[in-house]
């Protein structure tokens, strides 16, 4: 019965559901991509080729779970977790195999004698093909040291064949290797660059891997007529108390393809971040709009009160509109958040955070969780804004309906402190932790405080209004009307200026955040880094202990700094549950380290750098609670646990990372230093020194020389890359806030058609009506521009001082100029385009229009 009332209801007033309906769809659009991205990181998959042959794929556990409490806290290993060399044996042995082979990648970068520039590839021992299967197409595997077998596409790119020689570098060593033969995958055609590879003799593959002592993964083949299930449960008893993960069918591309494993983890936590910010702005948004549909009804409402019906009748029939209208929104809502998943994927690949070849997976949970949540936002909106009306007194509903009530409900004033608290808090997070997760709380802190705004609602804006249109009230008529109007329903004016205030300030405090960052990231690298020199290497797998030896001995040369990269995790306790703090970590040489480098100092003696040490960022320390002394239980990042002594904590974390380990910390448990810092020596001027780097990394084909300068632009352009990814999801955020700002505006305006028609029916001519609305626009967008400014001034300005010592944040004065202007266009055109729509039916006929 309600239902049936309430679909004749939503068919008979189309044009004023028309508003809601847009919100519950962008926000069901809003909902599904966040979800789709996340059901993404956790199964999507890229199709396995060099262990296509492979029944199971063995690797290590590259989760570390840390339990206890009321939850398992897990963070992905950035480093390969290696498994002993000895359990290929084991599992060799099993009954249930076949054939057991271990895989170790080697990262290289492969050219030409000739000069033919040379490009990263993986390397892997012949003993692997099978897993394939690969085979000879041309001459032969390499049957000696010194041989190379290539993939047929990677020959035809470097212009090569059975015969010719090509250079292997490995960690910035070069070696000459003859090719004895190309070879093709027998069961797929080639593909693209994932196909590439190096095959080499077993002898070369040992001498050229990190440990001799570890695989990284163990490629099996089923014996004859043993089932998946049967082969797991054998191939985990045999590694007993080894944590081991085994891949089988397209999971093996999780283990084959590291990028995979990283684009994964990113996606979640892309989909985490934006996503959650994503809910809360649409729900914010769905409420609000919900809010003003139902205010434009009080008439209606007041009505049916009036001749009878009960509030539970009335709530009933606002709920039951407000399923009908979800639902149909949420399921239309459906398909263009799947559009709008893909498109922001291909954002993603296109700035090289996700391999292109990583498809999205659009399964039902996504879709059917954003409908349930835009139909429960929906009933529960619809329900709270009708709560008044519905509990009015029916003598005097009518008489009420007129005008909004002037005094918030308590419960809103309360609520709006409790969220002006919780804004505040997050505000103040980067004074506590100067690093990502700190700035992170300068957005939170932003929407937090826009909610606090809305709830305020009349005890906030009645000052402020007072104060806005006092010159208006100079201006005859039109300037009279637009003070008037602006003033008289303070209810209507917030629910117009919640997503003009979320524009503005979540706009400024995202932007301005991002680029707050990469200045906090260049200035303490260019502070912090006081080498003469900086020499790379990011093609070969980074610069071996050899090329380091090399550097040391040139006559020009002082101090020389390599510099690992790494993460590491430290357990500590929140109000009583386990967490894990992650760190990005560098390993350094102690010899000469003062002289290449300069954190900051802020307690305790870096000088102390030696043996099981760590030097922390003093925030983090702080985090943990860690005092320089302390031995602090921490995991590396392939998972290895080590127990390390705080030494000292110094001030320039997100330039030079938050954590300092010797390199004998890091030795086998992450890769080779990428870059190394070079000093000149006592008497040598700086253009000496790059003379001589220039020479030196002119021998070889893989490293670089930079100064400083390019250090800080290397640090800049990473730091710009994370900026990019978070603006893209801030893109898609701002552009649902574009839309709910013009659909509230159009809704608000639109349904003062009868007020329109009776100012011109008293006597206001069709250009004063036009001119006061006008002024009441922009009376609106001067109240939105003051209010979003002070709600992203705060946390802006104390993530500045915490990280670039000054209240001014660092970034283009032009952004706020154009959101400004942004704002001002969007304010005045969505209101002004429904006036004049208005205004063209005669006021006698839409003086009779109902509402």
């Amino acid at each position: 019965m309600m239902l049936d009332i309430a679909w004749k209801t939503l068919r008979a007033r189309k044009g004023s559901f028309a508003g809601a309906f847009i919100a519950l769809l962008c926000a069901t659009a809003l909902i599904a991509a966040s979800g789709i991205l996340a059901e993404s990181g956790l199964r999507s998959s890229a199709e396995p080729h060099r262990y296509a042959a492979a029944d199971a794929v063995v690797g290590g556990e590259q989760i570390l779970r840390l339990p206890g409490g009321d939850f398992t806290v897990a963070e992905r290993l950035p480093e390969t977790v290696g498994l002993p060399a000895d359990l290929v044996g084991a599992v060799g042995a099993l009954e249930e195999v076949e054939l057991a082979v271990g895989d170790t990648r080697l990262p290289l970068a492969v050219g030409t004698s000739g000069g033919a520039e040379p490009r990263p590839v993986t390397g892997h021992s012949w003993d692997t093909a099978p897993l394939g299967p690969f085979a000879p197409i041309e001459g032969a595997a390499p049957a000696r040291a010194g041989q190379v077998a290539l993939t047929a596409g990677l020959a035809a790119s470097l212009g090569v064949g059975p015969g010719d020689t090509v250079r292997l570098t490995r960690a910035a060593e070069p070696g000459d290797y003859r090719v004895s033969g190309t070879v093709a995958h027998q069961d797929r055609a080639p593909g693209d660059g994932r196909g590439d590879a190096v095959f080499l003799h077993a002898d070369d593959a040992a001498r050229l891997a990190p440990a001799t002592e570890a695989v990284d993964a163990i490629g099996v083949v089923a014996a004859p007529g043993v089932g998946g299930d049967e082969l797991t449960a054998a191939l985990e008893g045999a590694a007993g108390d080894t944590p081991v993960t085994v891949y089988t069918g397209v999971d093996a591309d999780r283990i084959e393809y590291a990028d995979v494993g990283a684009a994964r983890g990113l996606l979640l936590t892309i989909s985490g971040s934006f996503g959650g910010l994503a809910v809360l702005i649409a729900l914010f948004v769905v409420t609000g709009t919900l809010a003003l549909s139902i205010n434009t009804r009080r008439r209606e409402l007041a009505a049916l009160r009036a001749i009878g019906s009960t509030p539970g009748q009335v709530l009933r029939m606002i709920g039951a509109e407000a399923l009908l209208l979800s639902l149909l929104a949420g399921v239309l809502g459906c398909l263009p958040g799947i559009f709008l998943a893909r498109a922001m994927r291909a954002v993603f690949a296109h700035l090289g955070v996700i391999p292109a070849d990583l498809p999205l997976v659009v399964g039902p949970l996504p879709l059917v969780g954003a409908v349930l949540l835009t139909v429960v936002t929906a009933i529960c909106g619809g329900l709270a804004a009708a709560l008044r009306p519905a509990w009015a007194n029916p003598v005097n509903a009518l008489r009420g309906s007129a005008a909004a009530p002037r005094a918030p409900a308590r419960w809103r004033s309360i609520a709006g402190m409790v969220c002006l608290v919780l804004g505040v808090s997050a505000a103040m997070t980067p004074v506590a932790l100067r690093n990502d997760a700190g700035a992170a709380g300068t957005s939170s802190a932003a929407l937090l405080l826009v909610i606090a705004v809305a709830l305020f609602g009349p005890a906030l804006l009645r000052p402020l209004v007072a104060i806005v249109v006092r010159p208006l009230r100079r201006i005859r008529v039109s300037g009279f009307l637009a003070a008037e109007t602006v003033g008289a329903d303070l209810r209507r004016l917030g629910s117009v200026l919640s997503p003009l205030v979320l524009a503005v300030g979540f706009t400024l405090s995202m932007v301005y955040t991002q680029s707050v960052l990469s200045e906090a990231v260049s200035t303490q690298v260019e502070e912090g880094v006081t080498a003469d020199a900086v020499v790379t290497d990011v093609v070969s797998g980074g610069v071996g202990a050899e090329a380091v030896g090399a550097l040391a001995e040139l006559p020009e040369t002082g101090a020389v700094t390599p510099l690992q990269q790494s993460r590491m995790f430290v357990p500590y306790s929140v109000f009583g549950d386990p967490d894990l703090a992650s760190f990005a970590t560098r390993g350094v040489a102690p010899e000469g380290f003062g002289d290449n480098l300069d954190p900051g100092s802020v307690d305790g003696d870096l000088g102390a750098l030696s043996g099981k040490t760590v030097a922390m960022e003093s925030s983090g320390a702080n985090l943990l609670g860690a005092d320089v002394g302390d031995e602090l239980e921490v995991r590396l990042g392939d998972g290895t646990p080590a127990t390390l002594r705080l030494v000292a904590t110094y001030e320039r974390g997100l330039g030079l990372g938050g954590a300092l380990v010797p390199r004998e910390v890091l030795d086998g448990h992450a890769a080779p230093p990428s870059r190394v810092l070079v000093g000149a020596a006592e008497g040598t001027s700086p253009a000496e020194l790059s003379a001589a780097l220039e020479a030196f990394t002119g021998g070889s084909s893989t490293l670089e020389l930079a100064d400083r300068e390019g250090f800080a632009d290397s640090a800049r352009a990473e730091a710009e890359l994370a900026a990019w990814v978070n603006l893209t999801g801030l893109g898609v955020i701002l552009g649902y806030i574009a839309i709910s700002v013009v659909n509230s505006l159009v809704m608000s305006t639109a349904a003062r058609s009868r007020e329109f028609a009776l100012l011109r029916l008293v006597g206001a001519t069709r250009g004063q009506v036009l001119r006061a609305l006008r002024w009441e626009a922009w009376a609106v967008v001067v109240l939105a521009v003051v209010l979003g400014t002070a709600v992203a001034l705060l946390p802006l300005t104390v993530l500045s001082l915490a990280f670039l010592g000054t209240p001014v944040p660092a970034g283009p004065p032009l952004v706020y100029v154009g959101v400004v202007a942004g704002t001002a266009v969007l304010g005045v055109c969505s209101v002004m385009l429904p006036v004049r729509l208005a205004l063209r039916t005669p006021p006698v006929e839409a003086i009779g229009l109902g509402e």
